[in-house]
């Protein structure tokens, strides 16, 4: 089994792309590949099927404390419309959207989530599945913390036996 990997997108690395000042960063046993502002990890299975993939993106917004519905306009998109229930996370405001679609990663959950530091961005997080649990994604999601130039803010609780992604029955 290979062993897990950290990567991390600081803020500054963000607005040298034309992006808002957060950053990200996670832990993943799964392949990375950086992208403008984001990053993708998929895994599969040993005949070639997904098992599931996971994007972590920034967003501007004019964020504070969310008093325009931006985090949850954003989850709701991008779960295709599905609503949006507010999360509690430590010092993160956040909204999670999940969905049910007939493509091969079938079990779609967003979370849009911003630090409460009233910071002019986001963090979108997509996660795609064929399964309704994903560990993997469980995983990265438990090791993700937003970058501010205040400082780092976990995104999980420390309660490692309640589940992030939810259990949905067809």
């Amino acid at each position: 089994m290979a062993s897990s990997k950290p990567y991390r997108q600081l803020p500054t690395a963000s607005r040298a792309q034309g992006l808002p000042a957060i950053g990200f960063e996670l832990e993943t046993e799964l392949p990375i590949t950086p992208d403008v502002g984001a990053v993708r990890c998929s895994e599969q299975r040993a005949d070639g099927r997904p098992i599931g993939e996971l994007a972590v993106e920034v967003f501007a917004a004019a964020l504070v404390i969310d008093r325009d519905g931006i985090l949850a306009a954003k989850a709701s998109e991008r779960a295709g419309g599905a609503p949006a229930v507010a999360v509690v996370l430590p010092g993160v405001s956040g909204y999670r959207a999940d969905a049910i679609t007939d493509d091969p990663l079938r079990y779609v959950h967003v979370f849009a989530m911003a630090p409460d530091l009233g910071v002019d961005a986001g963090v979108l997080v997509t996660i795609r599945s064929a399964r309704p649990e994903w560990p993997a994604a469980e995983s990265i999601l438990r090791s993700l913390r937003l970058l501010t130039r205040h400082g780092s803010v976990p995104v999980a609780a420390n309660d490692e036996s309640a589940p992030l992604l939810p259990l949905v029955e067809d």
